[in-house]
Order: C-alpha cells, then sequence, then structure tokens
C-alpha cells in the first residue's frame, strides 16, 4: 500500500515537473515559428489529476485538409519548440504550423460575407424598381419568385457557407464530443426539400413559359440584371416569350370538354326533369294507373347523374347503368314485388316508361328490370298480380335473407328492450307506476311536459313555427317536428313503455348473463325470471343471444314468478308517499 502511494506522490511530482518546464515555453514569440494546439487538450494536460492522451487536431480541419476559419477560437498558438515536446511526449495529430490556415476558407467567407451586404442593398432598389413603369424591354418574374427572391438568395449563401464548415462540432478528442453528423446531415436534407429554384414557379410542365398571366410579372431589364447576378442558373424568360404551345391546346380542349358536358347536362336535365326535382314520381304502394310496367334502376346511378347534372366541370358524366348490382350471379332479381314494398325500395329508383326511354337512348345499360301489373280478368275485386322481368331467383334471395339474418346476430353493444309484464290485470290498473322504477316514471312525466310545453321554453316558438296544412273541408292541421335530441323523428324511433328498461348487450353474450343484467335492473331473480320474444320462451342459459334470435332493438318479455299479491303492502306503500303529519293532533304541540 505504501508503495503505490510512493508511485502516485513521484508520478505528481514529475507531471508537475513537466508543467512547470513546459509552462515557461508555450508563449510564442513574434516572429518565431508557432503551432495550434487544441485549448481543450491543453487545460486538461495542466489538470494534473487527469492522464493525458494524445493531440487530436483532425477534429478542426476544413474540406481542404488545413485549419477552418472558425476553429480558429478552438485552439491556442504555442511556440514552436513546446510543440515539439508535446508530440514527442504525447504523440497525435496532424501537426497545425503558420502555414495551415485555409485560405480558400477564408476567401470563402469573406466572399459570402460581402454578398450578404451587397444584397441587403440590392433588395431595397429591386423594391423600388418594381414599382415604377418598364419602358422598352422588359423579362417575365414569377410573382412568387419576386416576392421571397431575398430568402432564396440568402439560403443559397447558407449553403455555400455550409460547405465550408466542418462535418463535426468536437472541440477536442479527448473533450466535450458533441458528436452532430446526425443533426448536420439531417439539416442538409432540409435546406435541399426547401431550396426552390428562383422562377421555376412560371416554368409549366413542359419547359415553358406558363399560360397562367396571373403568376407572373413584367420587371425592367435593369431589374432582371440585379436578379440574374444571384440566380445566373435560373429559367429566362423575355418580354416576347412565346407561351408554350402543349399547355395552350390542353387548355382548349378543357373548354371544349367543360363546354360539352354542360351542354349534355342541360340536354339531359330537361329530358329527365321530374326525375331530378323528385317529381311526380310513381310507387309501388299505390301502382299507377294507366301503365303496366315500371322500370328500375340502382339509386346509386341515379345520386352519381344528380351530381353531374348539378356541376358538369367538377364531375365526370355518368355513361351507363349499372343494373346487374340488383342481379344475383345466375341472372335473376335480388329482390320480390313485397320485399320492396315492405322498405327494401329505398336502394332502388322507379322510372316511368317514358323515361326508361330516354335513360335507354342516352346511357349504355347493361340489363332491363321491370316490374309488371298483371289483372286478373277473373277476379270481381280487380286484384293484380306482379311479376318482376327478370325474375326472382328464390335461390340467392333466400341466401341473401340467411346472411341478412346472420349479420343481424352478430353485433356488439347494441340495444335490446326488457319488458315486465304483470299477469294480474286488476292489480295492474291499480298500480300501474310499480311496473317503472320512481326515476322512470320522473322521466316519463317530464317527457309530457316538455311535449305539453309546461316548462320549455321554446314551445312557444315551436308553436308559431308550426307549418299550417289546409285541408279540403277548410280546416287546418298543425304539424310540428318534434326531434329527438339525437335527430330522430319521434315517429321512428322506439318508445319505451312504463316497466321497460333499454340493456347494452352483444350477440356472443349468453342468456344466463343477460338474466344477470335483468336482475339488476328489475330486482328480480334470475331463477324467477320467465323471459319470451315473439311468444317464443328463452330457456337455455348457456345459448347465446345471437343463437336464440335476438336481434338489436328486440323486446323481450320479463314475468316474474311471484307477483305482488299483498295489498295491505301496497296500500302502505301509497301512504308513504302522502305528506307526513308528524306529531299534528297531539299533546306535544298543544303550547
Amino acid at each position: 500500500m505504501a508503495d503505490m502511494r510512493k508511485q502516485s506522490v513521484d508520478k505528481g511530482k514529475a507531471k508537475h515537473e513537466e508543467v512547470k518546464k513546459l509552462y515557461t515555453l508555450l508563449s510564442a514569440r513574434d516572429g518565431e515559428q508557432y503551432d495550434f494546439i487544441p485549448t481543450d487538450w491543453l487545460k486538461k494536460w495542466l489538470d494534473d489529476s487527469t492522464v493525458s492522451k494524445e493531440i487530436d487536431s483532425s477534429l478542426f480541419l476544413c474540406s481542404h485538409g488545413k485549419l477552418h476559419p472558425d476553429k480558429v477560437g478552438e485552439v491556442k498558438r504555442i511556440s514552436f519548440q513546446a510543440a515539439n515536446l508535446l508530440y514527442e511526449r504525447y504523440g497525435g495529430g496532424p501537426r497545425l504550423d503558420g502555414s495551415s490556415l485555409c485560405r480558400e476558407c477564408v476567401s470563402q467567407q469573406c466572399r459570402v460575407l460581402r454578398l450578404k451586404n451587397q444584397l441587403s442593398e440590392d433588395f431595397k432598389e429591386v423594391s423600388n424598381l418594381v414599382k415604377r413603369s418598364i419602358s422598352g424591354e422588359g423579362y417575365w418574374v414569377g410573382k412568387a419568385s419576386l416576392r421571397s427572391w431575398r430568402q432564396l438568395a440568402l439560403e443559397q449563401l447558407e449553403e455555400d457557407e455550409h460547405e465550408t464548415k466542418p462535418s463535426n462540432c468536437q472541440t477536442n478528442g479527448q473533450g466535450l464530443h458533441s458528436n452532430n453528423k446526425d443533426f448536420a446531415s439531417d439539416l442538409s436534407e432540409v435546406l435541399e426539400d426547401e431550396m426552390k429554384t428562383f422562377n421555376e414557379d412560371i416554368v409549366c410542365s413542359h419547359g415553358g413559359l406558363s399560360i397562367l398571366e396571373t403568376e407572373r410579372k413584367l420587371v425592367s431589364t435593369e431589374v432582371w440584371t440585379k436578379l440574374r447576378k444571384y440566380f445566373p442558373k435560373s429559367p429566362k424568360f423575355s418580354q416576347n416569350q412565346e407561351l408554350c404551345q402543349q399547355c395552350l391546346t390542353l387548355e382548349q380542349e378543357e373548354k371544349d370538354n367543360e363546354a360539352v358536358s354542360k351542354m349534355m347536362a342541360l340536354d339531359q336535365k330537361s329530358q329527365l326533369l321530374n326525375l331530378f326535382h323528385e317529381k311526380n314520381r310513381p310507387t309501388l304502394t299505390k301502382w299507377p294507373q294507366g301503365t303496366d310496367v315500371l322500370y328500375i334502376v340502382p339509386l346509386f346511378f341515379v345520386d352519381e347523374w344528380k351530381k353531374f347534372i348539378r356541376r358538369p366541370t367538377k364531375s365526370s358524366p355518368v355513361s351507363n347503368v349499372g343494373n346487374t348490382l340488383l342481379l344475383c350471379p345466375h341472372g335473376g332479381f335480388m329482390f320480390s314485388y313485397e320485399s320492396l314494398i315492405n322498405g327494401e325500395a329505398q336502394h332502388v329508383t322507379l322510372l316511368w316508361p317514358d323515361e326508361w326511354e330516354v335513360i335507354s337512348r342516352l346511357f349504355i345499360v347493361d340489363h332491363s328490370i321491370s316490374i309488371h301489373c298483371l289483372k286478373q280478368s277473373t277476379s270481381n275485386d280487380g286484384s293484380a298480380q306482379f311479376t318482376t322481368r327478370p325474375e326472382l331467383c328464390w335461390e340467392c334471395r333466400e341466401s341473401f335473407l340467411f346472411q341478412q339474418q346472420r349479420d343481424l346476430r352478430e353485433y356488439t353493444q347494441a340495444t335490446i328492450y326488457i319488458r315486465k309484464v304483470i299477469e294480474d290485470k286488476g292489480m295492474q290498473d291499480a298500480a300501474p307506476e310499480l311496473n317503472a322504477s320512481s326515476s322512470e316514471a320522473e322521466e316519463e312525466r317530464e317527457e309530457h311536459r316538455k311535449l305539453d310545453g309546461g316548462t320549455d321554453p321554446d314551445f312557444s316558438q315551436l308553436q308559431d313555427n308550426a307549418k299550417r296544412l289546409k285541408l279540403s273541408d277548410g280546416a287546418a292541421l298543425f304539424v310540428t317536428n318534434v326531434t329527438k335530441p339525437g335527430g330522430i323523428r319521434r315517429s321512428t324511433r322506439h318508445r319505451k313503455l312504463r316497466g321497460e328498461k333499454a340493456l347494452i348487450v352483444s350477440a356472443n353474450q349468453t342468456l344466463k348473463e343477460l338474466k344477470i343484467q335483468i336482475m339488476h335492473a328489475f330486482s328480480v331473480a334470475p331463477f324467477d325470471q320467465n323471459l319470451s320474444i315473439n311468444g317464443k320462451g328463452l330457456t337455455d342459459d348457456s345459448a347465446t343471444l345471437g343463437n336464440l334470435g335476438v336481434i338489436p332493438d328486440s323486446i323481450i318479455c320479463l314475468k316474474a314468478d311471484e307477483p305482488i299479491a299483498d295489498y295491505a303492502a301496497m296500500d302502505d306503500a301509497y301512504q308513504v308517499r302522502a305528506p307526513e303529519e308528524g306529531f299534528k293532533g297531539t299533546g306535544l304541540l298543544g303550547h
């Protein structure tokens, strides 16, 4: 241990003597030879507690292999004699003497500084010259380039200046290592992406002068000369430069196409005016008199056609009617007359025979689809039979319905309704609100108050804006568009009855899990629950709701095994709701 301490002391003394000896030789006198040593290395060398390593001067070199002007502040000039001793003792390199200063980098930086000063003066002069009227020959300059030419010139100067800078910002190999190669690479990529050639905004895709007059400005020769000095490789267009002939041809073709599209739209609209405005449309629920056939096209075709009629220059013209969408692979129709009446007509549009003739003439029709009304002469009640051409494909129709039902039974987070049923009619009449919770009853009363206008601040305005429909007998009917906050009309949304609650379920949920939800909602134990849907009992607790035929918006009836039979308890329940009188009529209040 003592030997180690003695060795450490001896090394410290030797290092101290070395520093003391060389310190007097570090300063370089005028006229003598000198070397540049990294300042950070010298600081560490003067620190006795740090073991000095070799001298690394490679981080201070420019692209020409000499000392970069920007790195002069990070090195120290020492005498040639001291440098020899340090390099002999610690090694390293390359040595940077008085001849290592880079003349090319210094000249480049001086040029950039002069150009920046000149740029400020030229910018002011160009700004004043472009406001004057032009006499004589001029040149076309892009307005965007004219607004940003100073920034473009500065970016070019900064790029030239960036090329002369070293690619690494480390001050010394043994000092602070702030390696920024990745940052410098990213910075150069950003500058390259943002770099924009002056006057390129008036160059078309074919390399000629752009035909857009609003994007260019005519400047004088004096202005162009000053700008050309900063952008010698920029596109040059004199005042008499011809516009790009290819662009002119394309522009004329586009105008001709727009004119043709407008004429086509006006012609089609005039021939199918009722179809466009949706007036005098045929319906299947009440077959129109005077015709025995109606034609069918997809609703998608009509929607796309209306888009073209409204904006013929912005939308593509419709060329064909794709009735194949309504047919099965066997060529049969996918809808029956009954299914169209029951709601599937929303996917198609009905056409009159004369409209079909116009569409057949104006568009390419792949298949004709029609519905025919065949009146039975043998029938006294005038009933009719309806057929489709092509006929309904029963095989594909059944497959479609099966898939539709399957999709209905594959759902998540859907709403179903549980309706509690009271078997005893007398008890149901006596206690109509026992089926619903107090909160539900309150919600129901609140809803009635809003509909009656009792507390609704907008009720008076709703009455004033009601539409008055005049009837044939002179009476008037007020129609108010009462909507739910969700935007669904009351006539189309499900109206919950008393004793009915909505639950959120999924198709893969079992009946047992549903019963547990019902238990929390109605306080009825699962073993006391008798559930049914459309008169069919639900008994298999392990079956999923999808397999049991429970679809979204279904109504499941709940019947409890033990209905309320104690009427005295019911009377007590009603008396609880009456206001309490406390100690009224007793001696406690006799004061």
